[in-house]
């Protein structure tokens, strides 16, 4: 007699794993990477140049901005627009607001060691 009162054998891996992932918040977090590889083909490249994600929690977008009229000129004009472009880009829409911040920008060869 099986101990646990269950019918014995193998059970199917699929909602193990689907369950696993869902406590571990890796779904969210794949499609959290995506905001990051297509931010520079949905504001293109001046804005890219000036403006970059820094984090995504809990449907909020941190995005480092190098001026204050860089910051301005989003703020006024482009946020709402790179919110719905960005949440197009993905399965669903994950991006519910952006904040923009002052904030230093990843250079391509600007690794910092200090």
């Amino acid at each position: 007699m099986d101990p646990g009162g269950k019918k014995g054998g193998p059970e199917p891996i699929g909602p193990i794993v689907r369950k696993i992932v869902s406590r571990l918040g890796i779904k969210e977090l794949a499609v959290s990477s995506r905001v990051f590889q297509v931010w520079s083909a949905v504001v293109g490249a001046a804005i890219a140049a000036h403006a970059q994600p820094h984090s995504l929690r809990e449907g909020t977008l941190i995005v480092h901005v190098d001026s204050s009229v860089w910051l301005a000129q989003l703020e006024r004009f482009r946020k709402r627009q790179i919110r719905e472009k960005l949440n197009r880009e993905l399965p669903y829409p994950m991006v519910k607001r952006i904040v923009l911040r002052i904030g230093e920008l990843e250079r391509p060869g600007n690794n910092r060691t200090d």
